[in-house]
Formats: C-alpha cells, sequence, structure tokens
C-alpha cells in the first residue's frame, strides 16, 4: 500500500512543575500526534496566514513566528530581539494583522508559538517601530522605569557578561549590552504576564522564550503563575561545558532548546564518527546527557546557529539529510527551520521601504521555504504516523550510513557516505508494497510518483541507496497491533549538589530590596554589588534558592539595598552554615534581619521546585576570609538542623556531555562583534607539542591546553578560540578562558571535546574590550579517540 499524509490530532501533555497547572508540554511520544514545529522565520503575518492552509496539509503541528511586539527600527534580523513595548506592531504586520492569522491558523489546526523576549529591552535610545519614544532604561509605552532593571556593578552601573561560569553575572549583567529587566521584581512579573495573556487571548498556542537562560527558572516560573490559560513554550537555553547554568534547570518551566542535540548532527554529519554512531551503540538522547526527551525541542538549525556555525545550514550538503534524521529520529520534538539567503550576517528578510516586510514568494527574494521540499514534508508525515515507536531493527553500514525501523510502523534508511549502500534490510514492517516518501514529489496523500519497494512476508527489504540519499517507508493506517504505549519520561539522573534556600523575614521601605552577601565567591566574597538579590514573596517575606557542592562552608549576612543605591548591613555577628553531604537534600535557611547571633533556624528535607524566588547554580565550595567593613565577625552561631528522608530531584544535576559548547551563550539578540586581527584563512602546522596518555573510558576526548604568554598589562587574561563550537567558533566573545597557573606564566584549561574532530585554533589575549590575536598561522590538532587524554604545550606567537 502506498503512503498517505496522515492528519490526525494534537494532543497535549501536561506537567506538574513550580509554575503551577497552567504549563503544558507537547508529548513528543504522542502516537500519531501532529507535533512538528515550522519556524517560518521573519514571515510577515499575512504571508503566515496563506501558508497555514499548506502546514496544516503537510501535518505540522504548529508554526513559530517571529516576536510580535514593538521593537528598534532597522533592516537588521536582530532589530526584532531588541522590544520598544509590547504593542503588537512590528516589521510584519499590526495588531489586526496578527489577530488575522492566529484565527486563520487555528481554523486550519496549526497552532502559534510567538517568539517572546522577556530578558530584556534595547541597547540604546530612538523612536520604535510603533512610533513609541523610549531610552535605555526607561520605556514609557510599557511602562518600565530604571527602577526595574539590573545594574549588576551597583550604583546603577550596568556591565555586560563577562563570566559564564558564574550565574550571577549571567542572569543579571547585560547581554551584548541590552537593558537587563529584573523579572523577580511582581511589578516587571505583572507586566510581562499581561504581555501573555494579551497573546493567548488571541488564541495563541504557546511561546519560544528568547535567551530564557539569562532569566533565573524560578522567575520565569513566577511569571508562569500569573498567565490565565494553558500553554506550550520552549525555552532557549544554550548548553555550556562546566557552567553552573544547565538546560536541565528549566526542565520543570516547559521543553528546552536542546542544542547539544543539534549541534551533534552538525559534528557527525560532518565528519567523524558519523552518523551511525547517533543511533548505535546507544542512541543520541538523555542516556548522553541530555534533557529527557519529553522535554527536548530538537531543532534543524535557527537564525543564530545558521549564522553562528553551530549548526548545519542551507549552505551544507549535509543539510537536508539531518532534518531527514531529525524527523525519522525518536528524540525530542522537531522544529523545521525555514529561512532565507543572506550574505550579510546581519541582513533582515526582504522589505519595503517602510520598513515592513515582504510578502513571501518561496523560490523568489531569498526565500527557501525548506518546509514545503516534499523530502522534508513528507517525513514530517512519517513522524505523525509513527509517534512514540521506538527504534526498531537497527543496522550499521559503514560509520556513515544507518537504517531503523520505528516500531512496526516504519523504516528509514539514510546513507551520508561517498558510495552507495546496497543491501538486504529486515523491517518489522508488515508485507506490502510501499512507496518511498523521500522520493516522492507530488506532495498528494493518494498518489505517490516515488520508487515502489515491497517488503517480503518474512519482513526484507532489498534496496540500493545512493550517497547523499535516503529511503524512507511507513504505513499509513497503523493496525491495533503497531500501537505503541509511549513510555514515561526518562528517570532524572542522580543529584550532585545541595539545594539551599535563604528565607528571611524583613521590613523594607518603598524601593527597598533584599540580597544575601558571603565569605564565597556565589555570595559575592562579601561584596555588596555581587551579593545575591531576593525576592519578595510576601510584604515581609524575601527568599532565593541556589545550589551548592555539599560540605561547603561559609558566613553570610543579608543587607537592604535602596532604591537610591545606599547599602544597610544587618548587625550582629556573621551568620554561619555549613552544607551537608548528602546531595539529595533540600535545606532552608530561615532568619529574620538584625539580629544574627540566634534566630538562623535551618530546615533540611526533600527538595521541592522553587516557586517564586530566583535560583542560582555553583559547585564551587573554597570560602574567602571575611569582610573588613564588618566589624564583628564570629562563627559562634551554628545552625541547628531537622534532617527528614530525601527524595531524587528531577533536575539538579548539571548534565555532562563530550559533544558540548564551551562557556559561551547563543541568543537571538545577537550584535555582530569584530576585532583588529582574525584567524587566517588557512590553518598550517605550527610547533604544538602534544603529549598522550591514557585516561577512563568517557563519550569524548579530553584535551589539555597550556599556553606561555606573558601579560604585561593588569586584568589581560588568555582565552582560546577556535573552528568548532566548543571553541567559540572563532567569536573572540565565546572563546573559553584559560586560567593562569601560580608563579608561572603558563595559563591552562582542560576542555572535553568531540572525539576524532580536526579543527583549528588560536591563542588571544584580552583586557577589557581589547583583544591581541597571537600571529598567523592557524594551530591545527585532530581529537583523539573516545576516552583519550592530550596535553597541548605551546608559547604564545
Amino acid at each position: 500500500m502506498l503512503s498517505n499524509l496522515l492528519l490526525l490530532s494534537l494532543h497535549l501533555l501536561s506537567i506538574d512543575s513550580a509554575a503551577g497547572s497552567h504549563v503544558f508540554r507537547r508529548s513528543d511520544s504522542t502516537l500519531q500526534g501532529k507535533d512538528t514545529i515550522v519556524q517560518l522565520f521573519e514571515w510577515n503575518w499575512a504571508s503566515v496566514a496563506s501558508e497555514c492552509a499548506f502546514l496544516s496539509s503537510a501535518g505540522y503541528g504548529y508554526v513559530q513566528v517571529s516576536p510580535a511586539s514593538e521593537h528598534i527600527t532597522g533592516a537588521q534580523w536582530w532589530t526584532d530581539y531588541q522590544p520598544v513595548s509590547y504593542q503588537l506592531t512590528s516589521k510584519r504586520g499590526s495588531r489586526s494583522q496578527f489577530i488575522n492569522m492566529v484565527s486563520t491558523c487555528n481554523t486550519a489546526g496549526v497552532g502559534i508559538i510567538v517568539d517572546v523576549v522577556l530578558n530584556h529591552m534595547t541597547a540604546a535610545s530612538g523612536i520604535g517601530f510603533a512610533g513609541n519614544s523610549y531610552s535605555k532604561y526607561n520605556y514609557p509605552a510599557v511602562p518600565y522605569t530604571s527602577s526595574n532593571f539590573h545594574y549588576c556593578n551597583g550604583n546603577g552601573q550596568a556591565s555586560d557578561i563577562s563570566n559564564y561560569y558564574d550565574s550571577y553575572d549571567v542572569q543579571f549583567c547585560e547581554l551584548v549590552g541590552l537593558a537587563d529587566l529584573a523579572q523577580e521584581q511582581p511589578a516587571v512579573q505583572t507586566i510581562m504576564a499581561a504581555y501573555l495573556n494579551d497573546l493567548l487571548s488571541i488564541g495563541v498556542a504557546g511561546f519560544r522564550i528568547d535567551a530564557a537562560k539569562h532569566i533565573p527558572a524560578a522567575n520565569l516560573a513566577a511569571i508562569f503563575k500569573l498567565v490565565n490559560a494553558p500553554f506550550y513554550d520552549t525555552q532557549e537555553v544554550v548548553y555550556g561545558n562546566g557552567e553552573t547554568i544547565d538546560p536541565s534547570d528549566y526542565v520543570a518551566t516547559g521543553s528546552v532548546i536542546e542544542f547539544r542535540a543539534t549541534s551533534t548532527v552538525q559534528s557527525y554529519f560532518s565528519g567523524q564518527p558519523g552518523i551511525a554512531s547517533l543511533v548505535t551503540p546507544q542512541p543520541m538522547g538523555s542516556s548522553w546527557g541530555f534533557v529527557a526527551s519529553s522535554a527536548a525541542n530538537f531543532i534543524m538549525a535557527n537564525q543564530d546557529t545558521e549564522r553562528g556555525g553551530t549548526s548545519l545550514n542551507y549552505k551544507s550538503p549535509f543539510y537536508y539529510l539531518s532534518a531527514i534524521f531529525m524527523l525519522g529520529f525518536n528524540y525530542g520534538t522537531p522544529t523545521v527551520y525555514s529561512g532565507y539567503n543572506f550574505s550579510d550576517f546581519d541582513a533582515g528578510a526582504p522589505q519595503n521601504s517602510a520598513g515592513y516586510t515582504n510578502a513571501v514568494t518561496c523560490g523568489s527574494s531569498g526565500w527557501r521555504c525548506e518546509h514545503r521540499m516534499p523530502l522534508i514534508a513528507n517525513m514530517v508525515a512519517f513522524r505523525n504516523a509513527v509517534g512514540c515507536a521506538p527504534l526498531t531493527n537497527v543496522t550499521k553500514g559503514t560509520s556513515q550510513q544507518i537504517a531503523f525501523g520505528r516500531g512496526s510502523i516504519g523504516f528509514l534508511l539514510i546513507n551520508n557516505d561517498v558510495k552507495a549502500w546496497t543491501s538486504v534490510w529486515n523491517t518489522s514492517l508488515p508485507a506490502g508494497t510501499y512507496c518511498d516518501i523521500i522520493h516522492d514529489t507530488t506532495l498528494d496523500p493518494n498518489v505517490c510518483n516515488g520508487p515502489a519497494y515491497v517488503i517480503t512476508d518474512s519482513g526484507l527489504l532489498s534496496a540500493s541507496v545512493l550517497p547523499g540519499d535516503a529511503l524512507a517507508l511507513f504505513t499509513p493506517s497503523p493496525t491495533s497491533a503497531t500501537n505503541y504505549t509511549c513510555p514515561p519520561p526518562d528517570p532524572a539522573p542522580a543529584p550532585t549538589v545541595v539545594t539551599l534556600t535563604f528565607d528571611v523575614t524583613a521590613s523594607t521601605a518603598s524601593g527597598e530590596i533584599m540580597r544575601v552577601a558571603g565569605s564565597i565567591p556565589q555570595l559575592g566574597s562579601w561584596t555588596p554589588w555581587q551579593a545575591i538579590p531576593l525576592s519578595q514573596v510576601s510584604s515581609s517575606e524575601w527568599k532565593v534558592t541556589m545550589r551548592l557542592a555539599p560540605g561547603t562552608s561559609f558566613e553570610y549576612k543579608y543587607i537592604k539595598f535602596s532604591s537610591s543605591g545606599s547599602v544597610t548591613w544587618e548587625s550582629g555577628s556573621n551568620r554561619v552554615y555549613t552544607v551537608p553531604s548528602n546531595p539529595s537534600l533540600s535545606v532552608t535557611l530561615y532568619g529574620s534581619f538584625g539580629s544574627t547571633s540566634s534566630n538562623t533556624r535551618a530546615v533540611t528535607a526533600s527538595p521541592t521546585a522553587a516557586t517564586s524566588s530566583s535560583m542560582y547554580s555553583s559547585s564551587a565550595s573554597s570560602s574567602s576570609s571575611s569582610p573588613s567593613s564588618l566589624s564583628a565577625v564570629s562563627s559562634s552561631s551554628s545552625a541547628s538542623a531537622i534532617v527528614s528522608s530525601s527524595a531524587a530531584l528531577s533536575s539538579i544535576v548539571s548534565s555532562s556531555l563530550a559533544v558540548s559548547s564551551a562557556a559561551v551563550s547563543s541568543s537571538s539578540a545577537a550584535v555582530k562583534s569584530s576585532s583588529s586581527v582574525k584567524p587566517s584563512a588557512v590553518a598550517s602546522s605550527s610547533a604544538t607539542h602534544t603529549s598522550s596518555t591514557p585516561a577512563p573510558a568517557s563519550t569524548g576526548a579530553t584535551v589539555t591546553f597550556h599556553e606561555t604568554a606573558s601579560t604585561s598589562v593588569s586584568g589581560t587574561v588568555v582565552k582560546l578560540v577556535g573552528s568548532i563550537k566548543q571553541l567559540g567558533s572563532w567569536a573572540p566573545n565565546s572563546a573559553v578562558p584559560l586560567s593562569k597557573i601560580s608563579g608561572s606564566n603558563v595559563w591552562a584549561v582542560t576542555l572535553v571535546l568531540p572525539p576524532n574532530t580536526a579543527f583549528q585554533y588560536k591563542y588571544v589575549k584580552v583586557n577589557g574590550k581589547t583583544i591581541v590575536w597571537e600571529s598567523d598561522p592557524n594551530r591545527t590538532y585532530t581529537t583523539l579517540g573516545r576516552g583519550s587524554s592530550t596535553t597541548l604545550t605551546s608559547t604564545f606567537r
């Protein structure tokens, strides 16, 4: 029987979380559900409305659209990610056009997911697209005033994020100069919830939360608690190797874009170890350290990754094969990307003289319309048919050839090799004649002009797949024998840190906020402006939740900050606490402002999700000396503990994977960066010395970089930048910092990189905004196999 397109119902799966009952996640394992998202990047509202009839017929469940709120003016694509107000007037159309789009698509059975920017506002001042005036930190049309923003340097002074290993820096400093909103403030939460409620009242299905990594997860949960209707959300949280903020921190507030899946596909399709390793011996997913499939949004690419080199893009010969794999594989909720051609990083979509985006004509003016390509649209039908059916009949050819079934419903072969793959495969498909949907170009569910293949009574398939090609078969009418009970979510990994909540009772004046400062870096090392802000949960109660390594000992105090920037420390001796040694525990430290000698009470119990407090993550356990500004320092006030049974947290441990990014953050608010000296275009050999020693079994290759470099100018640091994502993709702002070895000019860092991967790299000296590249040529290296350990020793040129 030849294949048909299956247009079936959408199923939603609710989850319990700190955000209450209003957060919904579409199940990636719903049998025959339409859960595929297509991102129509920069499409205007009228064009999206016209496209929804096709999207429905092709089996797409959702369309993700660009931000709808008023933004700064300009032709660049990233202007959309600098909001001026939450009025629904943008270069894509008016509020009435937006409402018509949502209504038209809903009628067609396609939900709208809106990209929303809650982390920040603009980098400068001006007149917005809807005509509203604004200045940085003041947005009358919202309204936001200067008191609604973070100033991580204190005294009304902000600075850019400089350390991605410091959660405070990431979530309270500015992302590329953009005014950073204080989402812990109830007033800000109320405004943001009103914006989301407005969109939901129009009929949107959900949201993509831009730059979610830069917003404490508990603050998002607090905002979502104020939302009036169920919705789906997917959050932009980019994994960084060794960082304290992890994608798993956000699974309680919705789905998470799992960028590691996207970059792994890029790496494996482009080289070693090859695509077969995506499926066998251990399929890519939670067992690799990724978030659970039920929480993952697996994207083909997006506006950041296609420009930043952290995914395949339309210029790659592997781009469409990788999309076939994404839609055929059983991990996460997939998003198909549909963009436009560009030669300039900043180039926005074609627009008219008034600044409005032009109507889309597929194949014209650079509009690619990948989602309409038959091989992709037909794979959406494949996904709808196989639902949550498990992987079966996995067969590896070469390292770049893989075949697998999806239960007894579908079978997919991908040949990413340079030679044909001819064989006989065992399948679990019922006997019959099937259409190869990869080569069926009709887009008619009742007609197939692709080649037909016969599955024998014993389930055998004979075929030959050309180089760089694929073959996909599925049965369009699964019987009860082929239906599958979708598995429960993957179990959570064992926790390795303790969740610690500070809960203080304090009377505060209008405009005052509370912070907690302490003797360890995670509490600001006694620096008031680095202290951790608390969220006000009632008129006199303030809370914040963070995570610390077991056994960490520290001293701390609470401080009040006035709207004018003055600081009031509580009196008395420092409070003292040591984190329990059991990482499965959750601790709440209760106290009252102003009396530190006797009123700290620690309650240790089963961990629970924070609801309205900010959350910070850390694993360091070092303690610094007491603050010189405090006259009384004592360790006499030890806390008493009430211990009860513990339970595993669902999201407590920072996941790790060999194929991972360095300390970088990818946000749609990207601003193009430049430097005075760029990496050389052609790599050549260098004087790098390599020594290799055995290492324990690992999924990646461990590489230690030792660089001798003199830094005569105070404040200069050495960083590592290179051609792969883990080394920042040649972007200095995303370079990996090295640590100076005490008493020497040697700087060092140890990374786990993809095995058997060739890359180029250089060292740079960074002092503020001054960047000095070492001289040409680029250094080159190819990592060894899994579990290897290598040290690369060199001197700055």
